[in-house]
């Protein structure tokens, strides 16, 4: 598998969260550990790109992507339309 970058895997994570998921869904797709989807989810949280939904039980939690972290997919793929890179 090839490397991702930072914004790569943020990009997964949102649009893999656009309808709502959960976390073990989110490891799947995103193809990443347990801590390291703790750690992107801290940041996507903190800069208020998606959102954590919280059951009335409190022990069900699920994600989901906001109006901020659509316009961060538009513009992510927006520039990587723009700056193609070759394959190597």
């Amino acid at each position: 598998m090839k490397n991702r970058s930072r914004p790569d895997i943020m990009a997964i994570i949102l649009e893999s969260a656009n309808g709502g998921i959960t976390k073990t869904k989110l490891l799947t797709r995103a193809n990443l550990t347990s801590g390291q989807l703790r750690q992107y989810l801290d940041v996507l949280i903190e800069k208020k790109l998606i959102t954590e939904l919280v059951a009335d039980d409190k022990r069900h939690i699920a994600y989901k992507t906001n109006e901020k972290g659509m316009r961060y997919l538009s513009v992510y793929s927006s520039l990587k339309s723009i700056a193609v890179f070759p394959q190597e």
